[in-house]
């Protein structure tokens, strides 16, 4: 029986918008809170799913994506108009897209819950992780599916 997953997300923008989606479930979701993902996004924290490049594609008005390196590897992509950072790729990933999860739409299956907190030494200091039983790893620590 084929597995018929497909999540979508897009931009912001109400005319045209960026839009994306993945064919393949994910090979972890996480918790992050460097300063990296915090800044860029404006939040205490950044819900990251990572997905295989692979089954990752832009479907519509991909002209409208910019790149930000926030790090020499990191590649953040945004939309030109609305300013939405919807996900980024990192070179010690090449093979996976690291989407951001609230830009995915409402209602969907993502794929897979988040597993772990990562860079909680770089949590800002207002921010309380809850007692949800997940690891918590003071920077970074890859799910034993990236290796």
């Amino acid at each position: 029986m084929a597995d018929d997953f497909k999540v979508v997300g897009g931009c912001r923008c109400d005319q045209d918008p960026v839009r994306f989606a993945y064919t393949q479930r994910p090979v972890e979701t996480h918790y992050c809170l460097c300063t990296d993902c915090t800044d860029v996004c404006g939040g205490a924290l950044a819900l990251i799913t990572v997905v295989p490049k692979a089954g990752f594609r832009v479907t519509e008005h991909q002209d409208k994506l910019k790149n930000f390196d926030t790090k020499p590897t990191a590649h953040r992509k945004f939309c030109s108009t609305c300013g939405c950072h919807m996900y980024l790729e990192v070179d010690a990933f090449a093979d996976f897209v690291l989407v951001h999860v609230p830009t995915l739409d409402r209602g969907q299956d993502i794929g897979m819950m988040p597993d772990r907190w990562v860079f909680t030494n770089s949590k800002h200091p207002l921010v309380t992780i809850p007692d949800d039983g997940l690891p918590r790893h003071p920077g970074w620590a890859n799910s034993p599916n990236l290796g």
